[in-house]
């Protein structure tokens, strides 16, 4: 279904670069833009904007120079193209972007590129568009701060807008996030370049769409950097395929969420380099955050969360390297939106089911573990973890192995919303319903005191093919806590005298190890495991 999609929506772009071909250019010099990087050129370049969608669309030419503009709004068919050496510079003054408004009257976030309710639109070109985000105007602080007044403009924001080209172009520094696609359909990003470091809340691309294809693209963000949300329960965000990018970023590198009243399906993600942004002014995790290992990381490498009653459903996630990394994988099913809800019917939490993630090369440096969680009664479903190397920091204590983290199901979901320390050193799962662990290798680069893995409240789960290492064992490899149908195939004997297998909780059912070669004083079954429920062969 995905792959009949993507063919369709391609064979749409390669028409509607074909009949571009054969359109007519509007020099936005013609109209009366100076390039001198002073001059507000607004109503010309709106204008070529205007004289080129009238006469039936084609490309409004940005030549070399420096041109400032207020809020521009693009039209049907019109190709808004940056030559070499065109940029494309923001005003600095918040007048210059008026409030601007759907055909049914709602208002839609502040940018210096605009595009509602249009078809066949693109920006093209090896030129710049620079948002003058560090301008005092725009320093307002947090948007997600309480009390916070205030608006900064986007870089680019389109609304309703279909069959959409954004190509090669650099984008640089904007007052609030980037860009932001909201339903849109047939969106495809090729080569774009973000650079977005001038201000807070500063994210690379936001998609909450469906028929998006993003590839070949380069991400270097203060806040997360590719992000897909769903705030709209009607209009899931779906048939995403985002591949062959680098993401570099001082939050989450790819982001599900928080936004997810809709949800995710059917998203595929492959060919992605994560790594810890170029610059890191206002973050600083290490000053904050205990056991952060290095001054510059990323928080989550892949962050999926669905917390506001979405349905998530489809995810394919795929050779994916990350280095500078707090923690490799995040995934959270929560309730959050259940704190907001205000109708006359029961709030439904949704579902996050069906995903795949394969070939993951990770290096994490903190103690905040990765994470599969739902909350009690609601199960994350279905999850295929396979060909995974986690390399983690370690350097954790008895006690921290012993750490009780709450459930914290409506908060605001982060890899450290459940405190500094995980007590696993390299996967934490619980509350999840139908799990395959194959071909996994975690490693400690210290000391760490913790199970490599801990499942709690979780059934239907298989093990095969577990790797560890460790400088000095401790603990048990494995941890389970009332899970019911569990298997581990041909688990590795770890160094005497700590088992290779802990079980406990009076809810714990039909647990058998298999392969484990008559080693079965490896496996230690706390007194409040029933009799019989362990089976080793």
């Amino acid at each position: 279904m995905l792959t009949l999609t993507m063919k369709i929506f391609s064979t749409c772009l390669l028409l509607c670069i074909s009949l571009s071909a054969f359109s007519a250019d509007y020099n936005i010099l013609s109209y009366g833009a100076k390039a001198d990087g002073k001059t507000l050129n607004t109503k010309a370049i709106q204008a070529a904007i205007d004289q080129c969608s009238e006469q039936h669309g084609g490309r409004v030419i940005v030549p070399a120079g420096a041109f400032m503009s207020g809020t521009i709004v693009l039209k049907n068919g019109v190709t808004l193209f940056l030559m070499e050496r065109a940029e494309i510079k923001g005003s600095p003054d918040s007048k210059d972007y008026p409030d601007q408004t759907t055909p049914d009257g709602k208002k839609v976030a502040w940018a210096l590129i605009i595009a509602l309710n249009v078809n066949h639109i693109s920006i093209a070109g090896n030129g710049t568009i620079n948002g003058n985000g560090a301008a005092a105007a725009f320093q307002l602080g947090d948007d997600t701060a309480p009390g916070y007044k205030g608006v900064r403009p986007n870089i680019i924001t389109m609304v309703n807008c279909a069959d959409i080209e954004i190509l090669d172009v650099h984008l640089l520094n904007s007052p609030h996030w980037m860009e932001t696609y909201v339903r849109c359909e047939n969106l495809h990003l090729k080569g774009v370049q973000v650079y977005n470091h001038a201000n807070l809340n500063n994210d690379g691309i936001d998609i909450d769409s469906k028929n998006v294809l993003v590839e070949d693209c380069t991400i270097d963000s203060d806040d997360d950097g590719i992000c897909l949300k769903s705030d709209d329960s009607k209009s899931p965000c779906e048939n995403v395929t985002i591949r062959n990018c680098t993401v570099a970023s001082n939050c989450n590198a790819i982001k599900f969420g928080t936004g997810s009243r809709g949800g995710f399906r059917n998203i595929n993600i492959s060919n992605i380099t994560i790594h810890k942004a170029s610059q890191d002014l206002f973050r600083h995790w290490q000053s904050h955050i205990k056991f952060i290992e290095q001054p510059v990381t990323v928080l989550a490498g892949i962050a999926i969360e669905n917390v506001d009653g979405g349905f998530s459903d489809n995810i394919t996630i795929n050779n994916i390297y990350m280095d500078d990394v707090q923690t490799p994988l995040f995934i959270k099913f929560g309730n959050r939106g259940s704190l907001k809800y205000k109708g006359g019917v029961p709030y439904v939490p949704g579902h996050l089911r069906n995903i795949t993630i394969s070939n993951i090369t990770a290096m994490s440096h903190s103690k905040i573990t990765s994470s599969i969680t739902g909350f009690p009664g609601y199960d994350v479903e279905n999850v295929q973890l396979s060909n995974i190397s986690i390399s983690t920091m370690g350097n954790a204590n008895a006690d921290e192995a012993d750490t009780r983290l709450p459930e914290n199901e409506t908060l605001y979901p982060e890899n450290r919303m459940f405190g500094a320390v995980l007590p696993a050193s390299g996967l934490y799962i619980r509350h999840v319903k139908g799990i395959s662990l194959q071909n996994i290798t975690l490693q400690t680069r210290n000391f760490d005191a913790r199970p490599h893995i801990i499942m709690d409240d979780v059934s239907d789960a298989q093990i095969s093919r577990l790797s560890t290492e460790q400088t000095e064992i401790t603990n048990a490899t494995v941890k389970l806590v009332n899970c019911e149908n569990v298997t581990w195939l041909n688990p590795k004997v770890t160094i005497a005298p700590f088992p290779v297998l802990t079980v406990e909780g009076e809810r714990t059912k039909a647990i058998n190890i298999t392969g484990l070669d008559g080693a079965k004083d490896k496996i230690k079954t706390l007194a409040t495991v029933p009799k019989g429920v362990v089976t080793v062969n």
